[in-house]
Order: structure tokens, then sequence, then C-alpha cells
């Protein structure tokens, strides 16, 4: 399973409030991390959580998505 599908298995068993957290931190480091780097880290961060997301994803879940 890919670390994109990890943390979203994980980020659905958490309450409202550690949701919100996340996603505030998440976007904050991010946001400074850009700040920092023009633009540059996030977006080879995403494109590299993309692209293990793509290569790891199993068969089992992409067979949902034609139905």
């Amino acid at each position: 399973m890919s670390l994109l599908g990890r943390f979203v298995d994980w980020f659905g068993e958490q309450t409202m409030g550690v949701q919100v957290g996340t996603t505030t931190l998440l976007f904050a480091v991010l946001f400074v991390m850009g700040l920092y780097t023009l633009g540059i880290l996030p977006a080879v961060i995403l494109v590299a959580v993309l692209l293990e997301h793509w290569y790891r994803s199993d068969m089992d879940e992409l067979e949902g998505w034609n139905e």
C-alpha cells in the first residue's frame, strides 16, 4: 500500500478534531516550505507522493473505479 493510501486510511479513522488539526498542520508546513523555496519543495513532495501512490497502487484498489 502506498504512503498516500496509508495516510487516507489513518485519516478516515480519526475524530473530527484530529482531522482538522492534521489538515491545518499539513498545509501550514507545506506553505512555510513553499515560502522558503519559492514553491519548489512542496511541488516536488506532491509529485513524489503521487508518483509513489501511482506505482504502488494495488490492482484491488483500481478494480472498483471502473464500476
